[in-house]
């Protein structure tokens, strides 16, 4: 074999060496940066959780309270501490919460009446002693304020005599407008913050809790140099590791007037296996320097890469539709679970106590007046669910059809106008008799009432919401015209977006889900129309509707 044919192989080989180093260091940088990506990613995710889920337990707890607190000012007579540590018995087993947990009643000069535990009474005898005996005097101060609100406020948690760490929520006791006392509720921080240290994968990571501006605790205790009734420690606290503050990921959220500081970080900060990934690389270099014999099957193999790619580019579509219908589906559910939910218990609990004769039959017509838009919000978003599912499953019957449009403006005036006199709304028609257009009767007047109905519940007393309709060319101008708070262009945005949007309250506190504008969307686009928004915040809004014209 001539000696030229020799050098030109070997020096081919080393070039392809040269090649082969340079690309599994290109990959080897790559592979590095997607691990530090990824790991950043679970970090966030799962910081966004133990942030979801602490704010969760609190709430939980202050869920509890707060049926006290309606229990305490509505009864008729002021339960006594046995009835008391029956009614919180009953709601912490319906709430799957029977752990440490001790409730005080204290007069207005912070002296003990009540104190019971759910299944004990006085565990420490406190009653007939003063808060003033082992409180500091800023947090007598807090509770002198305390008393002159009608809210449930949290306290900086506390190590407690029974050996666990406290978490205190408290909420003065109003009796005919004026406060008798206040609850001093303490549950187990562990029950706080045990449901996070369940997660799956948690093992590799490390919680820090504190007060903002104050001491950090843990499942045991409080590190603010006051006494620890016990010689526990816990394992899972972030202080045991040598890890630097700025590895941790922070979030501050305030409930209940306390502020919080949650922190996440690794445990580990190294990336895994870094041995594993060079050798890997180095093994690709080497298959990739005696692969390039490879190169002459790429034309046999080109047509099915590009059918791969055409596979791939219908999977990532398919994909993308998936994550939209599952962030439909979570909004639903969350719709579902909070809006319906919460009216349903309220009705449930109006229910048991009339049951109970535990509630006057002037308390009730109050409670029941309150109930009344409550009830029919639910039954709008019930109707507004049903037809949105209808949609979504392609099982609403389209029926197409002339229009008049002064007809289905005069309808939804006469059922929404109780609403409107109610918040010294004028309703004013400008829409000619003789407008047609053309489309779905129910699916247009469904529209237009949302329309209607969303101006009125976020127009000022003592202004206008004016419908007028016109005739341009080839279809038919609809225009809803209020004169309340208006949207920002971020608001329109969201608006025209493909996303269903949580809804703000109106102006006289109405509730709302998002789903009458989707709907309205949904509608529009089966009936060729279309809907635009024009507004200046503060000042009122113009929807407008474009529809086919009807013979």
């Amino acid at each position: 074999m001539p000696k030229i044919f020799l050098d030109r192989k070997i020096y081919f080989l080393l070039f392809i060496a040269i090649i082969g180093g340079l690309i599994a260091y290109y990959f080897n940088y790559q592979l590095k940066v997607y691990e530090k990506t990824k790991r950043n990613d679970t970090l966030i995710n799962v910081h966004q959780t133990v942030v979801d889920k602490f704010s969760e337990s609190i709430n939980r707890f202050a869920y509890l309270m707060s049926g006290l607190r309606s229990h305490l000012k509505y009864s008729k007579e002021f339960p006594n501490a046995k009835e008391m540590q029956e009614f919180i018995r009953y709601q912490a087993m319906e709430l799957n919460m029977n752990d440490s947990l001790i409730v005080s009643f204290l007069s207005t000069d912070h002296e003990f009446i009540y104190s019971f535990t759910i299944n004990e009474m006085d565990p420490n005898s406190l009653v007939g002693t003063s808060v003033r005996d082992f409180r500091r005097d800023d947090e007598i101060d807090r509770l002198i304020i305390l008393l002159s609100e009608d809210h449930m406020r949290l306290f900086y948690p506390i190590n407690l005599v029974e050996g666990w760490v406290g978490i205190p929520l408290n909420f003065p006791v109003i009796r005919d407008k004026e406060a008798v006392g206040y609850i001093a509720s303490i549950l187990n921080f562990r029950n706080i913050v045990e449901p996070i240290y369940k997660l799956e994968d948690t093992d590799v990571f490390t919680f820090k809790f504190s007060v903002k501006g104050g001491s950090s605790f843990d499942r045991e205790q409080v590190y603010d140099g006051s006494k620890v009734y016990h010689d526990r420690h816990d394992d899972k606290y972030y202080k045991n590791y040598n890890i630097d503050d700025e590895k941790f990921m922070t979030s501050s959220i305030t409930m209940y007037g306390l502020s919080f500081e949650i922190g996440t970080a690794y445990i580990d900060d190294s990336l895994p296996n870094p041995y594993i990934r060079w050798i890997f690389l180095f093994i690709y270099g080497l298959i990739l320097c005696f692969s390039v014999y490879a190169i002459n099957r790429y034309i046999i193999y080109h047509h099915l890469n590009e059918r791969l790619k055409r596979v791939n580019e219908v999977i990532l579509e398919q994909n993308t539709q998936l994550e939209e219908l599952n962030a439909t589906k979570d909004r639903l559910m969350s719709i579902i679970g909070h809006d319906l939910k919460g009216p349903i218990s309220s009705i449930i609990n109006l229910i048991s106590l009339v049951e109970e004769d535990s509630i006057t039959v002037q308390d009730t017509q109050v409670i029941l007046k309150q109930l009344n838009p409550v009830a029919k919000n639910t039954i709008n978003l019930l109707e507004n669910l049903l037809q949105w599912a209808m949609v979504n499953s392609g099982n609403t019957i389209f029926k197409p059809e002339p229009i008049p449009i002064h007809k289905v403006v005069e309808e939804n005036f006469t059922l929404l106008k109780p609403s409107a006199s109610q918040k010294k709304i004028n309703l004013k028609d400008e829409v000619p008799k003789n407008l047609n257009a053309y489309g779905d009767y129910n699916m247009i007047s469904t529209v237009i009432r949302n329309l209607i109905s969303n101006a009125i519940k976020y127009s000022k007393s003592d202004t206008e919401v004016k419908i007028s309709a016109q005739d341009q060319q080839n279809e038919v101008i609809i225009q809803v015209i209020d004169q309340g708070i208006g949207l920002s262009e971020k608001e329109i945005a969201k608006i025209n977006s493909t996303e269903i949007q949580a809804s703000k309250k109106g102006t006289a506190g109405e509730k709302g889900t998002g789903l009458g504008l989707e709907l309205c969307k949904a509608f529009l686009t089966k009936n060729n129309g279309l809907l635009e928004i024009t507004s200046d915040l503060g000042s009122g809004s113009t929807f407008q509707l474009k529809l086919p014209k009807g013979g």
